[in-house]
């Protein structure tokens, strides 16, 4: 644990308050950084909260709340993930109910299971897969872009 975040985590033990801004330098520094698949929630796991990395991880577990990377996610046929998921690429053979960022592209492969809002420039569903909800396209235009922005809903 680095100086900085045992400082900021003494602070609030004492009741002290802390900045946002260092608040997320904080949960930044508790990220793991990962250069290659890490499987960061295994097969009858499961969490709760916050999760954020650069680079890929792999869930084949179960987990509701946020996910926030730069990189790829990949959710395992056995994952159930409930979240608000913000990735470059999300690869899905398992659960996922939420909401969806997915800024370069989504994949949703056979057996998938997705019931979500989705905002991405690139959406591959296979067949056998199975997708609910709304769908966004967005290319390099910003969120709520002007006319011409494409935008699709599918139910």
């Amino acid at each position: 644990m680095s100086e900085r975040l045992q400082n900021l985590s003494a602070y609030a033990a004492d009741g002290l308050e802390i900045d946002e801004e260092d608040a997320l330098q904080a949960r930044t520094e508790r990220s793991v950084p990962v250069g290659g698949a890490v499987c960061a929630i295994g097969a009858g796991a499961r969490f709760q909260g916050l999760l954020s990395f650069w680079g890929s991880a792999r869930i084949e577990g179960s987990l509701h709340g946020e996910i926030v990377a730069r990189g790829a996610l990949e959710l395992g046929p056995q994952a159930h993930v409930k979240a608000r998921v913000d990735v470059d690429v999300l690869i899905v053979e398992g659960t996922l109910e939420g909401h969806v960022v997915a800024r370069e592209r989504l994949e949703v492969l056979p057996g998938a299971r997705v019931l979500a809002a989705i905002r991405t420039p690139s959406l591959v569903v296979a067949d056998g897969a199975v997708f609910e909800g709304r769908l966004e396209m967005a290319g390099s235009a910003p969120a709520g872009g002007g006319p011409g922005d494409p935008a699709v809903s599918a139910a």
